[in-house]
């Protein structure tokens, strides 16, 4: 059995947050087909009104409706969300999440960072969503008993970060005390114009983002969110390091085995 998994980020001065959004072709085919199928009618809705197409749906444009989404009213944006999001849990399609947060401020004074701080995050983030991963995997096994052989392929959107995300990969893999290596064959970077599963794994991350962020400006839970969570179909794990286990992770990584 194959797991493909979709990695997308999203970050502010304080949260960075790595999520991995994961299903078997057949629940990724499902997702891919519903997606299109919602964004070809929503543009068809906006060329009869004369108004400008959507290329893709991106989260954190929505959010703020300004590019492509420049002139949106919060409601037709939320009912797009939610619409969208609808389609992770449609016929045959399942969705498993895996989402890593980072307290940036503190993980940059805590690594004495000076310059760029994003490589490092997608590098070390990575390596706690595989971790992780590998915990659902024997999670699953110790209630279920006995399940399907499984290899994750993984694949992330092109970036400036691509040689952050393999760095993390290979470290992993040459890495003697990661026990379930066997279980991860790649990962890939690939082009959101050529990969429609990039849009709900954008999403998905936006969406952990800012549920993150709750735990600083107090907000009520997004709408969409809440309407994903209420799916039979959707489920994962969220987990946030805090100073002291950012703390011991610089211990570890300088004082290596």
């Amino acid at each position: 059995m194959i797991f493909c998994g979709y990695f997308d980020e999203s970050y502010d001065n304080d949260i960075f947050t790595l999520c991995c959004s994961l299903s078997d072709p057949v629940g990724w085919g499902e997702i891919e087909r519903g997606w299109k199928n919602c964004l070809q009618a929503k543009n068809k809705s906006l060329r009869n009104q004369g108004r400008r197409e959507l290329s893709r749906y991106h989260a954190s444009h929505a959010n703020a409706r300004d590019h492509e989404f420049e002139g949106w009213g919060k409601g037709e944006r939320d009912e797009l969300a939610i619409q969208l999001l609808g389609t992770l849990s449609r016929g045959r399609a399942w969705l498993t999440t895996v989402a890593w947060s980072l307290p940036l401020r503190e993980f940059i004074q805590q690594f004495n960072i000076d310059g760029d701080p994003l490589p490092l995050c997608y590098r070390e983030s990575l390596k706690f969503v595989m971790l992780e991963m590998v915990a659902q995997l024997k999670d699953a096994k110790s209630k279920l008993r006995q399940i399907k052989p499984l290899k994750y392929v993984l694949f992330h959107e092109r970036c400036s970060y691509d040689f952050a995300y393999l760095e993390g990969f290979n470290q992993m893999m040459n890495d003697p005390t990661f026990d379930c290596k066997e279980l991860f064959s790649t990962i890939a970077p690939l082009g959101w114009e050529d990969c429609i599963a990039l849009q709900p794994a954008d999403v998905i991350a936006y969406e952990a983002f800012k549920d993150v962020l709750r735990k600083f400006n107090h907000k009520d839970r997004r709408p969409s969110l809440e309407c994903l969570l209420q799916s039979g179909t959707f489920g994962g794990r969220a987990k946030q390091m805090t100073s002291k286990n950012i703390e011991e992770w610089r211990t570890i990584l300088r004082n290596p085995v």
